[in-house]
């Protein structure tokens, strides 16, 4: 009767058939009456035991099985899907793939603990960076100097301490002393010898190298790394311009400025002139009108230009060369003919005349009658020819170069003695004995055969010379020896060799005696200055031509003023350049563009600071301050500033300018213009006070009070003076006077008092 195999949760597994064993799960079953059981009911208990310790996992396992797994020494249990560790974490590398959420992983790459959240990996601990030392903030303790451990926090990178973070100063103890920091700590964040914080710190430090924003002391950028001198100045200082050469004006100290210029061609300077009225510079764009005398470009000598262009020169006859010119003023003769550059001319000259090596490309026609040695001859398919009628023609027909003869014969000459080798025509060969056809005919001495091909017939009242092979004298298959491509060459008398196929590029060259290949010897054509040298089909730049490499060679030159080129025209035949130095000869109209070294005026004058200058006088400029306080109807806010003349209610004046403007001001002098009688009192001060009231005189009011300058003094005593006598006096003004309280400390004398008032 077959078993029924439930799993623990009483779903049904298998139906286990009488004698029979099942092995779909890792365990083998066992059906009823199956012979050998004992083996494999055994074995499953020690698979179970063991928990199927292997390095793989066992096959066809049931959810909730576990696996010991001998390579990590760890225990694993099925999911149903997927294995997953048992108590530990997993050591890898790499992120372990298929786990579920909880999973712990220790990444050894990093030494860092993680779990899987069921999507992604979350760093538990401890901080750190794979490749790399310590790198995290480590919570350890050091002994102080008697060994007693403290709690510290160290703050590492890459294996070096940053900064120890301590609740409590202490002196570390030199047994175990870290590198970077002093023994003796504060308590919070100490900072290693080499480390420094960079961005914004609240709070305050005990010190600091400089600040971070230098701040302005009286003006003075101040960032404490290093002492600067505090002055008075005025509120708005003035501050020097362009071309002003100086120290900024706060009027703290007597300053200079003068013009930042010089007669010396110095770059960010004005122009001075010196002594002799001249000065140096480098490119002047200008438009010259009138006479250019003197020297152009040097203070002596003659002044040269490169090119000078120009629609129109106005002035004077100009000396000198002119790069161009609507005419010549005394007309020349080129090969006899006038030429005065007004209209064009033809130039005939002798043939004996002519210089150069070579005829221009556009030259299609020539009547010459008579050349000399003829290097190289190059002509079109149509040919060359040859007589007055055209009796000898070489051409190409069809692709193949041809020499015919309209007579119908031709012949070659090798000396004087008559033609060595002659064509002849059908009727010339049949009357020699041929058949009817065109012939070749040689004198005795010569010898006509044409290497690899061989004749039909071949007429002759002798043959001469050895044949090395041949099966029959009137034919010969091949030359005995070498192979495809070989020349044969005779190495002695009556001695014949092959030579064979040389290697692609390689020439015949002649060695001691013999014939060898040998590589081609070739001197390159290098360019030199302003020339470009490229490549044809890539046009990359190449540094020589060698024969073998099609290349282009050119003029390195442009229109444009650019540097190491040379000059060429544009399509309107104009062109661009800096510093032209050249003499100017002939008339020269219109307006010269460019520049020029210097020049006696600028044609149109400029203002500087408003004053006009065109370059023939000296100017003084005159600086001034937008900011300045007005002398009249401004008003002042700040610091007094000490003038010899002041303008403003916070002018303060010198003694001499009081003493000159006294005879404006009233003054006023005597006892007090209002009396409420003095009594002595006894005591303190506060215990009694007698004033007086000044008033201003007519036609003045508090608002001319200049100066006020009370005085008190005894003017009777009763009793005689002692050292015991006391007088107080204070005043302050009011709306419409002044009022002058007197005190009397003792009862000794009767006071009486007198001012002097300043009235303006």
């Amino acid at each position: 009767m077959a078993y029924i195999v439930n799993k623990f949760s009483g779903a049904q597994l298998i139906v286990l058939e009488d004698g029979t064993i099942d092995t779909s799960t890792s365990l083998g079953l066992v059906g009823r009456n199956y012979v050998g059981y004992g083996e494999t009911q055994n074995e499953n208990f020690v698979f179970l035991l063991e928990n199927f310790a292997n390095e793989f996992p066992p096959s066809r396992p049931l959810q909730g099985q576990i696996w010991f797994n001998t390579t990590t020494n760890l225990t694993y249990a099925y999911d149903g899907t997927n294995w997953n560790p048992i108590g530990a974490a997993i050591l890898s590398a790499t992120a372990p793939a298929d786990i579920n959420a909880g999973a712990l992983w220790l990444d050894t790459a990093a030494n860092q603990l993680k779990i899987y959240t069921g999507s992604a990996w979350t760093f538990i601990g401890p901080e750190a960076v794979a490749g790399f030392g310590i790198t995290r903030a480590r919570a350890t303790s050091l002994d102080d100097s008697v060994g007693d451990p403290k709690p510290v926090i160290i703050l590492e990178t890459n294996g070096t301490a940053i900064a120890i973070c301590t609740a409590q100063a202490f002196s570390i103890n030199s047994s175990n002393s870290v590198a970077g920091f002093e023994n003796t700590l504060i308590a919070g964040i100490n900072l290693s010898n080499t480390a420094k914080i960079k961005g914004d710190i609240t709070g305050n430090s005990a010190s600091a190298d400089r600040l971070s924003t230098a701040r302005n002391i009286n003006g003075t950028p101040f960032d404490g790394q290093q002492n600067v001198t505090i002055k008075s100045s005025t509120t708005n200082k003035l501050v020097r311009g362009t071309y002003i050469f100086g120290s900024d004006f706060d009027g703290s100290s007597e300053t200079t400025w003068s013009v930042d210029a010089t007669p010396s061609n110095v770059v960010g300077k004005l122009v001075a002139r010196n002594s002799e009225g001249g000065f140096s510079a480098g490119t002047i764009s200008a438009d010259l009108v009138g006479n250019v005398t003197g020297n152009v470009i040097a203070s002596s000598g003659t002044s040269s230009f490169n090119i000078v262009q120009a629609n129109t020169f106005v002035g004077a006859t100009l000396t000198g060369n002119a790069n161009s010119a609507t005419q010549l003023a005394t007309a020349r003769q080129i090969n006899g003919v006038n030429f005065n550059g007004t209209s064009n001319i033809t130039v005939t000259a002798a043939a004996d005349t002519l210089t150069g090596d070579t005829l221009n490309s556009t030259i299609i026609q020539s009547s010459l009658q008579q050349l000399g040695t003829l290097i190289n001859l190059n002509v079109t398919d149509s040919g060359v020819n040859i007589g007055s009628s055209g009796q000898l023609k070489m051409f190409v027909d069809s692709g193949r170069p041809t020499v015919r003869s309209s007579t119908g014969t031709l012949n070659f000459d090798m000396g004087s003695s008559g033609p060595d080798v002659s064509f002849v025509d059908a009727a010339t060969a049949l009357s020699l004995g041929g058949p009817n056809a065109p012939a070749v005919l040689g004198d005795n001495t010569t010898n006509l055969g044409i290497t690899g091909y061989k004749f039909n017939n071949i007429y002759a009242n002798n043959f001469l010379g050895n044949a090395t092979t041949a099966t029959l004298a009137t034919t010969a298959t091949n030359i005995a020896g070498g192979g495809a491509g070989a020349i044969p060459f005779q190495t002695a008398a009556g001695t014949t060799s092959m030579l064979g196929l040389g290697t692609a590029g390689y020439v015949l060259t002649a060695q001691a005696g013999s014939i060898t290949w040998a590589s081609i010897s070739r001197e390159p054509l290098r360019k030199g200055s302003f020339l470009t040298l490229v490549n044809t089909s890539t046009s990359g730049a190449i540094a020589s031509y060698d024969g073998i490499v099609d290349a282009t060679i050119a003029v390195d030159a442009t229109s444009t003023n650019t540097v190491s080129k040379v000059v060429a025209r544009d399509a309107s035949g104009n062109f661009a350049a800096g510093t032209i130095t050249a003499n100017l000869i002939g008339n020269v109209s219109g307006t010269v563009s460019g520049n020029a070294g210097s020049a006696t005026q600028l044609q149109t004058a400029r203002t500087i600071n408003g004053v006009a200058f065109n370059g023939t006088a000296n100017i003084t400029i005159t600086a001034s301050d937008t900011a300045r306080v007005s002398k009249s109807g401004d008003t002042m806010t700040g610091y007094l500033t000490l003038v010899g003349a002041p303008v403003n209610d916070n002018h303060a004046t010198t003694k001499t300018y009081v003493d000159s403007r006294l005879p404006q001001y009233t003054f006023v002098s005597g006892q007090q213009s209002s009396t409420s009688g003095f009594t002595n009192q006894v005591g303190s001060f506060n215990n009694g006070a007698n004033f007086f009231d000044v008033f201003p005189p007519a036609g003045k009011s508090m608002a001319n009070i200049v100066g006020f300058i009370p005085s008190i003094h005894f003017i009777a005593f009763a009793g005689g003076v002692d050292g015991n006598d006391r007088l107080r006096c204070q005043y302050s003004y009011l709306s419409d006077r002044i009022r002058v309280y007197v005190q009397n400390t003792e009862q000794n004398g009767t006071p009486a008092a007198n001012y002097l008032a300043i009235w303006s």
